[in-house]
C-alpha cells in the first residue's frame, strides 16, 4: 500500500473570489447568524510555493497525490478561459509528475464559479433566482463542458480521474442540513441536487471513456441501523466508476429511527472522551478506527479498486495524531482488503470551509513547521 496526501483547490489555494465559497463566506446573514465565522483562505500559497509542498510530501515517502483544479480560477466566465490559470496548473502538474507522484485529478471538489452558483441569491430567493448549482440541469452541462476541457488540457498528467468528491456530503450539508450553500433545507431539493450530480458524473463517466474514472465518497461506519448503512451504499449501486475512494473520519451511532445519538462519533463534545470512553478530537469526532476497517469491507462488495482518499483527524496539539495514523493504518491490514494507497488529509493545515483556519489537520503547520506526527507518517511504510 502506497502513501499519499489529499487537498482541495479551495481549501489549499490562495484566495479565489470566483467561488460560491467566497460569496458565502462573506455573506453578512451567515456571520451574523455564526453559521461561518468570517474568515477567508487568505493564508493559503500552494500556487505559489508548489514546490516546496511537494519536496516535503516525497521526504515524507509520499506517492499519491489528489487534488482538484479550480473551475472557477480557470473559467472566469463561462466561455473566457484564464491562460494564466491553464498554464499554473501544467506546470503544478509536470512538478508533481517529474518527482513521480501518482496524480489524482477529481474535478469537482464542492466550490463552484460564481456564474455557475450564487449560493445567496438562490437561498434569499428560495431557489427560484439566480445561478442555482446543482438544483439546476443547467449546472450538469456546464460541468461537462469543464471536464471535457480539462481532459483535453491535462489528461498528460493524470492517472486516475475522479468526478466528484464526497457528493452524498455536499449535496446534504447544502440543500438538507442548510450548513454548505446554498444553505436549504428541502427533501426536495436535496434530492433533485443529488440527481443532477450523479446525472453528471455518467455523463462524464461515458465522456472519458478509456480512462480510469472513480469517484469518491464520505463513508462513516454507521451502527445501530441496517438501514441507514444500506442507504449509504445504494447511492452508489446506480452509477459506474473504474475506483472507488474512501474518505474515512469516524463512526455515527444511529437509533431505531435512524437518528444520530450523541456522545459518539461526529456528535462528541470537542477535546473529550466519547461515552465509549476513545478521545476526540479538536472538531468533537470520535477516533474509532475499527469502523475504517468494517467500511472497507463492505466497500469490497464493489469489486473495484479501493483508495483511502481521505483520513485525518483535527489535533492541534499533535497529541492524538500519532496514534491515529498508527491504528488507522493498523484497521486497512486488519480489514483484509486490498487498498491500493492511505492518503492522509492533511500535509499541511488547511482551510476547514465553514471553520476557517480553527481546525488544524496538518502534519505540518502553516509555516511549514513539522509537527511530531509528520515523523510517524515517514515511517508508515514499516507498517504497510
Amino acid at each position: 500500500m502506497k502513501l499519499g496526501f489529499s487537498i482541495s483547490a479551495f481549501q489549499y489555494e490562495e484566495l479565489n473570489e470566483n467561488s460560491d465559497w467566497y460569496l458565502w463566506l462573506t455573506d453578512e446573514i451567515n456571520i451574523t447568524s455564526k453559521r461561518v465565522i468570517g474568515e477567508l483562505p487568505g493564508k493559503n500559497f500552494y500556487l505559489s510555493k508548489f514546490s516546496q509542498i511537494h519536496d516535503i510530501a516525497s521526504r515524507l515517502n509520499a506517492s499519491f497525490w489528489r487534488l482538484n483544479l479550480s473551475w472557477g480560477r480557470i473559467f472566469k466566465e463561462r466561455d473566457k478561459i484564464s491562460v494564466e490559470a491553464v498554464t499554473g496548473y501544467r506546470k503544478l502538474l509536470k512538478d508533481l509528475k517529474d518527482r513521480g507522484f501518482k496524480v489524482i485529478l477529481c474535478l469537482n471538489h464542492f466550490d463552484l464559479p460564481k456564474w455557475v452558483h450564487d449560493p445567496i441569491i438562490a437561498r434569499d430567493s428560495l431557489l427560484t433566482e439566480g445561478p442555482l448549482g446543482w438544483y439546476s440541469e443547467d449546472t450538469i452541462n456546464h460541468f461537462i463542458s469543464f471536464s471535457s476541457f480539462v481532459k483535453d488540457n491535462f489528461s498528460e498528467y493524470v492517472d486516475l480521474w475522479c468526478t466528484f468528491n464526497e457528493p452524498n456530503i455536499m449535496i446534504l450539508f447544502g440543500y438538507l442540513s442548510g450548513i454548505f450553500p446554498p444553505g436549504i433545507t428541502s427533501r426536495r431539493a436535496y434530492e433533485k441536487a443529488l440527481k443532477n450530480v450523479l446525472t453528471a458524473h455518467r455523463e462524464v463517466y461515458n465522456l472519458f471513456h478509456g480512462e480510469k474514472v472513480g469517484i469518491i465518497f464520505n463513508f462513516p461506519y454507521i451502527q445501530g441501523n441496517e438501514k441507514a448503512k444500506e442507504e449509504l451504499f445504494t447511492t452508489l449501486k446506480g452509477i459506474s466508476f473504474d475506483w472507488i475512494g474512501v474518505n474515512y473520519y469516524t463512526r455515527i451511532v444511529v437509533n431505531e429511527k435512524g437518528q444520530p445519538v450523541d456522545g459518539y462519533g461526529m456528535f462528541c463534545k470537542p477535546n473529550s472522551f466519547s461515552l465509549d470512553n476513545n478521545p476526540c478530537s479538536d472538531y468533537g469526532w470520535e477516533v474509532y478506527p475499527e469502523g475504517l476497517k468494517h467500511v472497507l469491507q463492505g466497500v469490497k462488495k464493489f469489486d473495484k479498486p479501493i483508495i483511502v482518499t481521505e483520513n485525518g483527524i483535527a489535533d492541534s496539539k499533535d497529541f492524538l495524531r500519532p496514534s491515529f495514523l498508527i491504528s488507522h493504518v493498523e484497521a486497512i491490514k486488519e480489514s483484509k482488503v486490498n487498498v491500493e494507497a492511505y492518503l492522509y488529509w492533511s500535509l499541511i493545515d488547511n482551510f476547514e470551509w465553514n471553520f476557517g483556519y480553527q481546525m488544524k489537520f496538518g502534519i505540518y503547520t502553516l509555516d511549514l513547521k513539522a509537527r511530531p506526527s509528520a515523523y510517524i507518517f515517514k515511517e508508515l511504510t514499516s507498517f504497510v
